[in-house]
């Protein structure tokens, strides 16, 4: 896909040019960074002021060939923050107008109203009124009503934002499955950086309409200078553990990382050798080069610093602790301690600071 384009805004201008081919490309950044702008672009739902859209080798836009196509022309599939479902119809009413819009291109002909049900596991709702959804439940018959619209590409604005943690954790896979079942191209825009990774090929990273870095998530997000330049909001130290003790009365949870390192996180009521996933902010998270004597934290963890990256006054710390840690310091802070790359250092985290997903 070709996407080359500028859109005024009030703030500031969106200046994008970026050539890509991925099944699933993520467009990443803060709030207010013109994410869900380039969407509506590409859709056909605002003016561009200059530039080419072009997918598959087909023009959707092209200022200097006067090509602009509208909406209904450009056979893409949109699925915004809220469903935006039509709530006087049913499940089923919804997910059949998908149907009815279909473009009718071969290649995507092949896709089955059964098949997109099965995969998204909504066809027992079918008879059931929008209003009785919950939001995870709408999301689905939203992605399904676009999917089986058989678009040339698919854009979903930020489908999970107005979802819970724990709702979000159970979508993701249905998106997974939406990326591996249907041959549609998906551009994904998010802010959340364990989206991005659990979804996409490719990465689209941008700020204030600039494109500040494209390619492979993780190569691009395993730069700590770019890292370095998200919001606290956008990065998430996320892990998988195994519970080896739950103690109620102590009010935390002994668990233990894949490379054995174990940690102390908040109470949960499961037994040993379930699995957990748990989640720390990297600025939660504090660095001493020496072990520390007498504080309260439950837990100190020896490691050592594998990567720094530094932006606007601010460090990203990347650890090797049994597993890699991503801690958020001033940059002052980094000079201070004198902490360089290799260096043996310590991580203090508090028990009740990791949030169990």
């Amino acid at each position: 896909m070709l996407l080359r384009c500028r859109i005024p805004l009030p703030d500031f201008a969106v200046d994008l040019d970026a050539s890509f081919d991925a099944r699933v490309t993520s467009i990443f950044g803060p709030s207010g960074s013109g994410k869900t702008t380039i969407l509506d672009a590409i859709a056909g739902l605002i003016d561009v002021t200059e530039g080419e859209i072009e997918i598959d080798g087909r023009i959707l836009f092209s200022s200097t060939r006067g090509i602009n196509l509208s909406p209904q022309q450009r056979f893409i599939g949109y699925v915004p923050q809220e469903a935006a479902l039509f709530p006087h119809l049913s499940v089923q009413q919804n997910v059949l107008f998908g149907s009815k819009r279909a473009s009718g291109i071969t290649a995507r002909a092949r896709i089955e109203t059964d098949h997109v049900l099965a995969v998204l596991e909504i066809a027992n709702l079918l008879d059931r009124p929008i209003t009785k959804l919950s939001g995870g439940e709408a999301q689905r018959v939203a992605l399904a009503r676009a999917v089986l619209s058989r678009p040339q590409l698919l854009l979903l604005d930020e489908p999970l934002a107005a979802l819970d943690i724990a709702l979000r954790e159970k979508i993701l896979p249905y998106l997974s499955r939406v990326r591996d079942e249907f041959s549609i191209p998906v551009i994904y825009v998010t802010h959340n950086l364990s989206e991005v990774l659990a979804v996409a090929d490719w990465i689209l990273m941008i700020h204030k309409g600039r494109l500040l870095a494209q390619g492979v998530p993780k190569d691009v997000l395993g730069s700590p200078d770019t890292i370095a330049q998200l919001a606290e909001e956008q990065l998430e130290n996320v892990f998988a553990v195994m519970i080896i003790n739950a103690d109620r009365v102590a009010g935390r949870t002994r668990v233990q990382l894949e490379s054995g390192q174990e940690l102390f996180v908040p109470y949960v009521a499961q037994a040993a050798g379930q699995p957990l996933q748990v989640r720390i902010s990297p600025g939660d998270i504090l660095i001493s080069t020496e072990r520390p004597e007498g504080i309260s934290a439950g837990n100190i963890i020896p490691g050592f610093i594998r990567r720094i990256g530094r932006s606007d006054g601010q460090a990203m710390v990347v650890v090797d602790a049994g597993a890699e840690f991503y801690v958020r310091l001033t940059a002052s802070a980094v000079d201070k301690l004198e902490l360089i790359e290799d260096h043996p250092v310590f991580l203090i985290m508090k028990t009740h600071s990791f949030r169990i997903l």
